[in-house]
């Protein structure tokens, strides 16, 4: 005899959970950061920009949720770990992690010099996971 099914729903659940989110100043990284507040999570952006979006300022407000924002370059270990140390100091405890820290040059693939490859490349791909490791 099989087993019943479980119900799968808690496994989704965010009210209570908390994230970090990597480039969550603006773009793909704020929307994630604004639909995990939206569904009662709580985050911590680590962002190089100096501030975030201005919306970020009524996620709080509007969701009932933590927010938290902390400056940090991706390409830096030391910025990196030091913000990511805030931000699970701030939070208390961390549940997940959205890695969108990205950049993109406005020109095609073929006209890309080396180093503008290479930049791309570890921003976008290569220091993704790398906060996790502090956890």
């Amino acid at each position: 005899m099989v087993p019943p099914l479980e119900d799968i729903r808690p496994a989704f659940e965010l009210r209570g959970r908390n994230y970090v989110i990597t480039g969550g100043a603006g773009g793909i990284g704020f929307a994630a950061a604004r639909a995990i507040c939206e569904l009662g999570g709580n985050v911590a952006i680590l962002d190089v920009q100096e501030k975030p979006v201005a919306e970020f300022e009524t996620l709080s407000s509007k969701f009932g949720a933590k927010t938290f924002y902390f400056q940090a370059d991706v390409t830096n270990q030391e910025s990196l770990s030091n913000a990511f140390a805030k931000a699970v100091e701030a939070l208390g405890s961390i549940d997940g992690l959205v890695p969108s820290a990205g950049i993109a040059i406005d020109k095609p693939f073929v006209d890309q010099t080396w180093e503008e490859f290479t930049r791309i490349h570890e921003i976008n791909v290569s220091v993704a996971p790398y906060p996790a490791r502090d956890r």
